[in-house]
Order: C-alpha cells, then sequence, then structure tokens
C-alpha cells in the first residue's frame, strides 16, 4: 500500500512537470532545475505519504483490554480531582459570604438576646403587676368578710355608740353574753391579761424610744364586749358585768335587732340551746377580732390562744400596720 502510493505520487508529479515544461517551451538549463524541483518535491510526497500511512495504519490497532481499564481509572480519577478542588475552591472563597450569611450571626444573637430580655422583663412587671392587684383584691375582700358598721349602746354611759367611735384606737372585739357559765369568763379574762401585757410592753418602747413623740407612739389596745344576747344583757347588767374584768372593758348593747346586725358584720355565729324565756344558753363562736385605727380588720384569735403569745402577736400587727398607715 505504501509503495503503490509513492509510486502514483511521483507519477503524477512527473505528469504535472512534464505539462508544465510543455506550456513554457524552456531550456535544457531550466530543464533540469525543474526535473531537480520534481525529484524535491516526489520526495516531500514520499515522506508525508509515510507518515501518514504509519499514523494510519497505527490509529486501526486495536489496544490491549488493559488499556481501556487504565484510561477508565485515570477519567475517574480525575473527576474525583476535578471535585474535590471545585469544592476546597467554593470553601475558600465562601468563607467570608458565608459568614455574613450565616443564620446565627453575631447581630442574630445580639437581636435574640435583646428580645429575650425585654420579653422577660415584661412578664417579671406583668407578674408583679397581677400579684399586687390579686394581693388589693383579697386585702378589700377581707375587709367586706370581717367586720362593718354597727350601732349598739354604751352600757356605761346609756348612750349610742357606733364603730366610728372605735376609730384612731386598736381594739380587740369579743362577742358573749354575761350568763354563760364558763368560757366567756376565761375569753374576757384573758383579754384582759392581753391589755395588760401590750400595754406594758408599749410604754417599754416608747421609753425607749430616741424621739418619744405622741406621732411615734404606738395608739393604746381598747377591749370591747358586745352582747349577743340583748334580751337578759340590759346596759345595767353589761355595766356590772364588764366591771369585774378590766376597768377599760367596753361593754355594748342593744336591740335583738341591732345586736344582731353587728354579729353579722363579723360573721359571728351564735344559736340559742333552748325556748325557755329565761334558762338558756347561747351557742357561739369563741374569737376575738383585731381591727385597726381605720376601722379595718386585721386579725382573729381563738380559744387555742394563749394571753402572752396572742399579745405579742398583737403588738407585731399594730407596729407594722401603724408603720403602713403613717
Amino acid at each position: 500500500m505504501f509503495f503503490s502510493s509513492s509510486l502514483a505520487l511521483r507519477r503524477v508529479a512527473s505528469r504535472n512537470a512534464k505539462a508544465w515544461m510543455s506550456a513554457t517551451h524552456t531550456t535544457n538549463d531550466e530543464t533540469t532545475m525543474v526535473m531537480s524541483m520534481r525529484r524535491l518535491f516526489a520526495a516531500s510526497l514520499e515522506r508525508r505519504c509515510a507518515s501518514t500511512s504509519t499514523t494510519t495504519h497505527k490509529s486501526f490497532t486495536s489496544p490491549p483490554p488493559s488499556f481501556f481499564l487504565r484510561r477508565r481509572h485515570h477519567s475517574h480519577k480525575q473527576q474525583h480531582d476535578q471535585y474535590l478542588r471545585r469544592m476546597m475552591y467554593s470553601t475558600t472563597s465562601g468563607s467570608g459570604s458565608n459568614n455574613n450569611n450565616s443564620p446565627v450571626g453575631w447581630k442574630s444573637l445580639l437581636l435574640l438576646v435583646l428580645t429575650g430580655s425585654g420579653v422577660l422583663f415584661f412578664f417579671e412587671n406583668e407578674k408583679k403587676r397581677r400579684m399586687k392587684s390579686i394581693a388589693e383584691n383579697q386585702k378589700g375582700v377581707g375587709k367586706a368578710a370581717v367586720g362593718g358598721p354597727f350601732e349598739l349602746i354604751n352600757a356605761a354611759t346609756n348612750k349610742k355608740f357606733t364603730d366610728k367611735d372605735l376609730l384612731g384606737n386598736f381594739c380587740l372585739i369579743y362577742f358573749g353574753f354575761t350568763t354563760c357559765p364558763d368560757i366567756c369568763p376565761d375569753e374576757l379574762e384573758k383579754m384582759s391579761e392581753v391589755i395588760d401585757i401590750v400595754e406594758k410592753e408599749t410604754e417599754k418602747k416608747d421609753n425607749s424610744s430616741n424621739t418619744p413623740s405622741s406621732a411615734n407612739k404606738i395608739p393604746p389596745l381598747v377591749p370591747v364586749f358586745i352582747s349577743i344576747d340583748p334580751e337578759r344583757d340590759t346596759t345595767k347588767v353589761v355595766k356590772e358585768y364588764v366591771k369585774e374584768f378590766h376597768p377599760k372593758l367596753i361593754g355594748l348593747t342593744g336591740s335583738k335587732e341591732q345586736c344582731a346586725k353587728a354579729a353579722r358584720a363579723y360573721r359571728v355565729y351564735y344559736h340559742k340551746t333552748n325556748e325557755s324565756s329565761k334558762d338558756y344558753l347561747v351557742d357561739h363562736s369563741i374569737i376575738m377580732y383585731l381591727i385597726d385605727k381605720k376601722g379595718d380588720f386585721v386579725a382573729f384569735y381563738g380559744k387555742n390562744y394563749e394571753a402572752r403569745p396572742m399579745a405579742m402577736n398583737i403588738l407585731e400587727h399594730i407596729s407594722s400596720v401603724s408603720n403602713d398607715q403613717k
């Protein structure tokens, strides 16, 4: 194949040279020059044909199977390397933008902290406001539930006596009846002892105070007895009865309706044990009520309280309430 192609090229070159020479009517020297050029041209054509035929021959030779395996492996490795290079480039080049576009950047974190602090501050204030409102409502409910206006008769003066006559002083009120065999006398004796203890402790505090003035003095505690048996407890009977316990004890009585109204105001339970007109007992609640200078209910004390602990507790209430009302 190689020799036939070279021979054909030579013939083509010789034919072209002859045609050129006949057309131009050249001389012998020119003919010689042309022939040499023709040989040179033919030689160059041979070299080109030889190289082309060799390349064509090689391209048609089938490579071994390992060649394809190596080529496929090299292709996968090259693709993997290109993928790694792209990832590294995107990581390094986009690090600045990622920091700026990060969903949890320092600006977002600062905004979150400020928002959380504001919400916490709001809820804490709202909680305090609601607790204060609840305390005020409970206080108001306590005032309405225990205590209230009443109009009775002072057994010592036989004159009208109302709840307003007690304003400006702390008072300790007890509801009972003069014919009570044991409970009422025991409670009134305890009340008298409490009054004496409170007076002594108050004098000590007033004397130890560096500025003994009327504004800083603790107001006195006034004891009050209110009858729940007005049918038998007349003003004369009550007047003689309270003298047996304490000189400062105020005895109050009145009509059946007046005494019942006062008892209802302080939520006092009382009931006759039988229907006899003269010989009967009255079942009633055994409670003493502490009222402040404004006529508001402060505390109550049952039968289980002893005199001194009760007096100390009353002094604490008097001191705290007096400081709040200054």
